[in-house]
């Protein structure tokens, strides 16, 4: 009988198995029906199997492909489409293919099923099974695995134990340990023991848990024994190891005392999948008995809600059923008697499997095209999602890329990348795969055309006038910027036919590369592009076609580009992770890049705070690290790069790990006590600072005594602010404080307060008094309030009425229990004034109101987080009319400047002078600006944004578009020949239909040979407006070839040509006489009297020029001067020079210096670009060297004083910048050698000297400019005054040179009219004043000098100091010839 009925429960068993089987697969079949390709799918996928070993297994899978034989309107596959063959094949645990052949375990089906006639552990035969599903001329797809496990028995608890409890107290007795590890689908029964025989549950006192264990409630003597427990599991059962129970005595010594909560068993962290049931247990004891509560995340759970998926389970346990994703977080157990309270906490995890927001498509597409298959899976936690084609994973290289993650990018299809693709997302819960069909098509055929079917549009050939007006290649294709990952290339528009081109492609591939991407143009007016993500260092070759709307022209010839190598740095390490040990520290290991490029001198770990927080990084020489002082509970996200010879290297990806919490490091806040009666008093408090916390707050433990008395304890859940103690005695003095506490316990408490209850119960006779204060701190959109109550405590309070309204008060009014001291007014209007009133009342009435009014914030302010550094090095070049490139340095990046986090650029641009920005986004360190305006000034500035955190705008850079060409050529050019000189042609066309700007001429443009270059033809340009030419001297019976382009003030290089007429000349010619001109005279004889004429004027000029130039005119200063001269002769005179008292420069030179050159190489305006000052250095030849055009920071608008030495480089490339010799010499007195100048004469005033006016802006040309307040004597400050009466050969000399272009400083109006000497100047040397030429710097009256200061100055006489300063001067002559003589040599 027993045999009878154990086969009925196994076949009961196994029909109800295959039922939820089928079941489950028929949902599964429904579900992946609407993700699944039209093409090929699964009809039925293998599931998972958990066996005893020994037992067999069969793993089922099916499915079916359809070719296309023509698509309907919408591109779907017609109906009736018959199905196609597939074929099955499987792989095992080793992810290779089955070989079913001499396989004694496992068989393959007729259905293509998988069979497993004996499931055994040493053979290789557990693990994931996977089924593949093929069919020809459409692909494979690979099935979910499927799991074959051999069931297990759970572990049991086999620790002997003796518990002894108090009567009343709850007892706990373990039956199976490592519940976690459970598999799923076996099923466990738990019998329970006392003393060796089968325990009668009493179900009112006893519950069994439904991880096993037993629960006895309110124990007596009649519980004590000794407990196990009997799991069975199949066919297999096991006895676990005993417990036994002891009940003391009431009478024992000490069992009267109180005691603290203690837990038996406390909740352990829980990881299900949604839908699951969780049990959290939790058992205490104490004297008196523990109360349990639970909290989730600091917050009371309400039981009492209907809805409410939670329960209490035996004395405390926590059920909750069907678990959602709002119910994980962290969990707290709290059990709290008289004596204290204690909490066990622990965190519950709800996982989602993954589903598919955005699943992908059956696709078509054409060759060389760039494709993106869309997949987008969301699970808990976030799924992983990778991609296979055919069944065979693909690992993303440089022309299929993983795009945010999810997405596959495919660049420059080919037909070999036609097939099934998968999109497989996985996580902890689960699995889920959707498949889709790629098929790519040559270019010109439709997408909708199905395979094997010839399009009769592509079949058509285009006709003979189609083709005559299908483009020539585009000319000139050249790379304007060639950087390490991008190319900016130009080209010029095609010869013939460029008015048919609607947009233009351009072809690009890596030599030796069969796979060529494209990119195309917005409109012909296009003719740059800017090709990103391109390999650093390699061979590219770029062609452009030009496409119309009915044909594409011819390509251009083929352009190979070498990108620009990057440094040899390391790769990113591998496997980077990181979990933390403790509140204040994180461990993070890797593993070495897979590219060293070199020895590994370090690595450096970064870390910050969340996303906002300041950049900081660790060093270390080994594969590990631990980061330390860090902040409890807190976010960091880290990362790690490695360093070579070369420096920094690829950084691994980002990893963000959480320090533990610990307790708090400072009590609450604003604790304060209210007596509410005779035998209650409220505690008031704010928690503490956020900084403080440590954690996430999961209560408030406050303990309080009667004067002199021990301590009692209560706890409250985290969002109460105040807690009422009752039950005190009346007219007492109690103590209070308070400790706020997380999961790891209590932090500090305050210091004890204190505070008296009342004699008698609070009087409600009269009304309540007015609140004592009021304090209000507003928001964007919330006003908080806090309030202290009324002055008399001996007055009872029911509630309070708070009312606000805006403007006025009371519009609005809520009442608040007369507990509460704080309160936040929600969803008010930001900017805006409230009135607030705050009353209390009782059953007498309402007392008086304390009104306040505050205006709310525009905006809820916002912590800034730290900013990022500025990018520098902003450059900015035209590329046309209407489009400019910008690149930039991120100094946070390493030498190659590649990017690999989730960072972006925001280019900022606008006319100059405008504040109307615009903005463009790009993850690339480089962007083209298009649909500029033409001739335009724009300026430019980037920042870069990572998360919150981002940076200033970088120093602004400014560049001008190009004056726009006519959009359209000539128009009409037609060629016929003059009847009257039939070797002379007439050309005639219209001008372009639009142009921009106003048109100064035409290029004519003939050959012959229409294979030259354009620069290779004849040219015939001519200014002006008209629209005709005659062109002479041809020869007959010749065939020449004619186009005309617009000229415009910018040039004519990119505007566009006419189209192109040929034209025969004949062999006919016309004799006819010249015409006549004035009386006789032919053409022929005028031309010779007017070329006669000119040669004449010619001469007569040159002659005039020569006799100027050779006279002295006596009336100018500069010319009455000799020049000091001796043995120079035959060595090129010099040009004369001005003797300054600061500098000496060839006077030749510093005429061009003001002009401002922008330094920047590219021809581009450059954020970089430093301006050198002029050089006061006192040596005797100084060397300009070349600063580079990126030195500074670009961190906001600066104005750079242009300097003197600045290189203009207009190429298009860089160009190193060479030094130029600039000439500046040590100070050196002037001498003027002049005589009759007595001492008396020192000391008289001059009046008579030249204004400095507008015609004479340096005043005389005996100026002083030396400064003011270093003009005393000795510093090499000379004032050089100039005689009317000029005697000394050497006076020349004494003229001072222009003034410093810092501009001259102020000079004092009462500076007296002497000559200042350097001490080591010759005393012979006198300064003369004339009534011509006085001083300029005396503006005033003079004043008076001791006869010991004109004794200081009175001259020597001295001659060998006189000739020694000769012999000085006509050294100093010989050098400076020498110097000049090379540099300005004729």
């Amino acid at each position: 009988m027993s045999g009878k009925e154990g086969s009925c429960d196994g076949l009961r068993i196994w029909s109800w198995s295959w039922s939820w089987l089928i079941g489950s697969l028929l949902i599964m079949q429904m579900v992946s029906g609407s993700l699944a390709s039209q093409a090929l799918s699964f009809t039925l996928e293998p599931q998972d199997a958990v066996v005893p070993e020994g037992h067999s297994v069969l793993l089922q899978c099916s499915g079916n492909a359809q070719l296309a034989t023509g698509r309907g309107a919408k591109g779907k596959l017609s109906a009736g489409a018959p199905p196609t063959p597939v074929n099955i094949r499987w792989r095992g645990p080793d992810g290779q293919d089955l070989v079913i052949v001499g396989d004694t375990f496992r068989t393959q089906l007729k259905n293509g099923s998988l069979y497993i006639s004996s499931v055994e552990e040493n053979r290789g035969l557990t693990g994931a099974y996977q089924c593949l599903l093929s069919a020809d001329g459409v692909g494979s797809i690979l099935s979910r695995p499927a799991i074959v496990a051999i069931a297990r028995q759970p572990d049991l608890n086999q620790d002997f134990l003796e518990t002894y409890l108090l009567p009343g107290q709850t007892a706990y007795f373990r039956c199976m340990v490592g519940v976690a590890n459970w598999q799923e689908g076996v099923k466990h029964s738990v019998q329970w023991f006392k003393d060796d025989l089968p325990l009668n549950l009493d179900k009112i006192r006893m519950v069994v848990l439904p991880n096993g264990a037993l629960e006895i409630d309110e124990v007596g003597p009649s519980d004590r024994g000794s407990y196990q427990c009997n799991v069975t599991s199949g066919s297999l059962s096991r006895l676990s190891s005993k417990t036994n129970l002891n009940i003391k005595k009431l009478t024992d010594p000490g069992v009267e005392n109180a005691v603290a909560p203690s837990f038996l068993v406390g909740p352990s962290p829980k990881t299900v999948r949604e839908g699951d049931t969780v049990t959290l247990d939790c058992v205490a004891n104490g004297v008196p008995k523990p109360q349990i509560k639970w909290l989730r995340n600091g917050m009371e759970l309400d039981f009492n809600d209907l809805d409410s998926r939670f329960s209490i389970v035996g004395t405390g346990s926590l059920q909750i059923s069907s678990a959602e994703d709002i119910d994980s977080g962290n969990y707290q157990c709290r059990a709290s008697n008289t004596v204290d309270s204690l909490d066990a906490q622990a965190t519950v995890q709800v996982q989602e499997p993954p589903k598919f927001i955005k699943a992908p498509k059956d696709t078509t597409a054409h060759e060389k095209d760039e494709l993106e298959l869309k997949c987008d899976i969301w699970g808990k936690p976030k799924p992983t999602i990778k991609w296979l084609k055919n069944g065979d994973l693909i690992t993303p290289n440089d022309y299929m890329q993983l795009v945010g993650g999810h997405n596959l990018r495919i660049l420059g299809l080919l037909n070999s990348d036609a097939g099934m693709f998968q999109c497989v997302g996985t996580n902890a819960a689960g699995s889920v795969q959707a498949a889709a069909r790629l098929r790519v098509v040559p270019q010109g055929d439709s997408p909708e055309q199905a395979p094997g079917v010839q399009n009769p549009s592509a079949a058509k050939p285009l006709g003979t006038g189609l083709l005559a007006r299908l483009p020539s290649q585009p000319r000139d294709l050249v790379a304007q910027i060639v950087k390490p990952r991008f190319v900016t290339l130009s080209w010029v528009e095609p010869l013939q036919n460029a008015g048919e081109v609607v947009y233009y492609t351009v072809f690009y591939k890596m030599n030796h590369s069969e796979r060529e991407q494209k990119m195309v143009t917005k409109s012909h007016d296009d003719l740059q592009v800017n090709i990103q993500s391109l390999l650093p260092g390699r061979t590219y070759q770029f062609r452009v076609v030009a496409n119309t709307n009915f044909g594409n022209g011819e390509s251009s010839a083929p352009l190979e580009v070498n990108t620009q190598p990057e440094v040899n740095i390391a790769g990113p390490p591998r496997n980077f992770e990181g979990f933390a040990r403790s509140h204040q520290e994180i461990y993070v290991r890797w593993e070495e890049p897979a590219v060293t490029n070199g020895e590994i001198l370090k690595y450096r770990v970064y870390y910050s705070e969340n996303d906002s927080g300041a950049d900081l990084y660790h060093d270390t020489t080994t594969l590990d690290a631990v980061l330390s002082e860090l902040r409890p509970h807190t976010d960091y996200v880290i990362t790690v790069a490695p360093f070579n010879r070369n420096g920094m290297g690829d950084p691994s990806s980002e990893i963000r790990v959480k320090t533990f919490s610990s307790t708090p490091s400072e009590p609450p806040n604003n604790v304060s006590l209210e007596v509410t009666s005779s035998t209650s008093i409220t505690v008031h408090w704010e928690p503490p600072a956020e900084e403080d916390r440590n954690g996430q707050i999961t209560g408030y433990k406050i303990r309080y005594r009667k004067f002199k008395d021990a301590p009692q304890a209560k706890s409250t859940p985290a969002n109460i602010r105040y807690f009422e103690l009752s039950n005190l005695d009346r007219s007492s003095e109690y103590q209070v404080k308070i400790a706020a506490m997380t999961v790891n316990g209590s932090g500090p408490f305050t210091e004890w307060y204190r505070v008296n209850t009342l004699e008698n119960d609070l009087d409600e006779t009269q009304v309540p008094g007015k609140p004592i204060w009021i304090k209000i701190h507003p928001g964007a959109d919330n006003i908080q309030l806090h309030w202290g109550p009324p002055q008399q405590p001996e007055i009872k309070i029911r509630n309070y009425v708070l009312g606000w309204g805006r403007g006025i008060p009371d519009e609005n009014a809520i009442e608040l229990k007369e507990t509460e001291r704080y309160h936040v007014l929600k969803n008010l209007e930001s900017n805006t004034e409230y009135v607030v009133s705050l009353r209390a009342r009782n059953i007498k009435g309402d007392g008086q109101p304390i009104y306040d009014n505050i205006k709310t914030r525009d905006e809820e302010p916002v912590d800034a987080p730290t900013p990022l550094e500025v990018p520098v090095g902003l450059r900015a070049i035209t590329m046309s009319s209407s489009s400019i490139v910008v690149y930039w340095i991120d100094t946070m990046l390493n030498k190659n400047q590649h990017v690999t986090d989730n960072r972006h650029y925001t280019v900022q641009y606008c006319i100059t002078g405008s504040n109307r920005y615009r903005y463009h986004n790009t993850t690339d360190l480089n962007c083209m600006i298009n649909d500029l305006r033409p001739n335009t000034q724009y300026e430019f500035a980037v920042k870069v944004v990572k998360g919150r955190r981002e940076s200033p705008y970088s120093m602004s850079v400014l560049n001008s578009t190009y004056q726009n060409v006519p959009v359209t050529p000539p128009r009409e050019l037609t060629v016929r020949m003059d009847e009257l000189n039939p070797p002379t042609v007439i050309i005639q066309w219209l001008p372009p239909k639009h142009t921009v700007g106003q048109i100064t001429g035409y290029n004519i443009y003939y050959t012959t040979d229409t294979t030259k270059r354009d620069r290779d033809w004849s040219i015939e340009a001519f200014a002006g407006e008209e629209t005709m030419l005659m062109l002479p001297n041809l020869k007959p019976y010749t065939t020449y070839y004619f186009k005309v382009q617009a000229r415009t003030t910018k040039g004519s290089n990119n505007a566009p040509f006419s189209a192109l007429v040929s034209y025969t000349t004949s062999a006919a010619v016309i004799m006819q006489e010249a015409d006549t001109i004035a009386k006789g005279i032919d053409n022929e004889k005028l031309l010779y009297i007017i070329i006669g004429a000119t040669a004449v004027v010619l001469v007569v000029a040159l002659l005039g020029i020569l006799l100027l130039c050779r006279r002295k005119p006596q009336s100018s200063p500069e010319h009455t001067k000799k020049s000091y001269q001796k043995n120079n002769v035959g060595v090129p005179k010099p040009p004369d020079l001005w003797i300054h008292h600061d500098q000496m420069e060839l006077k030749n030179i510093d005429k061009g210096l003001h002009t401002v050159t922008p330094v920047c190489s590219d021809g581009a305006s450059s954020s970089g670009a430093l301006t050198l000052p002029r050089s006061v250095v006192h040596s005797e030849y100084e060397v300009e060297t070349p600063v580079p055009p990126h030195v500074t920071n670009s961190l906001d608008k600066r104005s750079y004083v242009p300097g003197y030495m600045t290189t203009s480089m207009n190429s298009t490339m860089e160009r190193p910048q060479y030094p130029r010799t600039q000439y500046s010499h040590q100070n050196r007195s002037h001498m003027t050698m002049e005589t009759g100048l007595s001492q008396q004469s020192l000391s008289q005033p001059q009046n008579n000297s030249m204004a400095q006016t507008p015609e004479h802006p340096y005043g005389g040309y005996d100026a002083n400019f030396c400064n003011a307040s270093n003009g005393a004597p000795g510093n090499g400050c000379v004032s050089t005054i100039e005689s009317a009466k000029r005697g000394h050969p050497l006076k020349s000399f004494s003229v001072p040179g222009p003034p410093p272009t810092g501009g001259a400083a102020p000079l004092n109006k009462h500076t007296p009219a002497v000559t200042i000497r350097p001490q080591n100047q010759s005393p012979y040397k006198k300064p003369s004043f004339s009534a011509a030429t006085p001083n300029r710097l005396q503006g005033g009256g003079s004043i008076a000098h001791s006869t010991d200061e004109i004794q200081r100055l009175a001259p020597s006489t001295s001659t060998e100091e006189l000739n020694q300063e000769m012999a000085n001067l006509e050294g100093l002559m010989k050098d400076l010839s020498a110097i000049t003589a090379n540099e300005f040599e004729c």
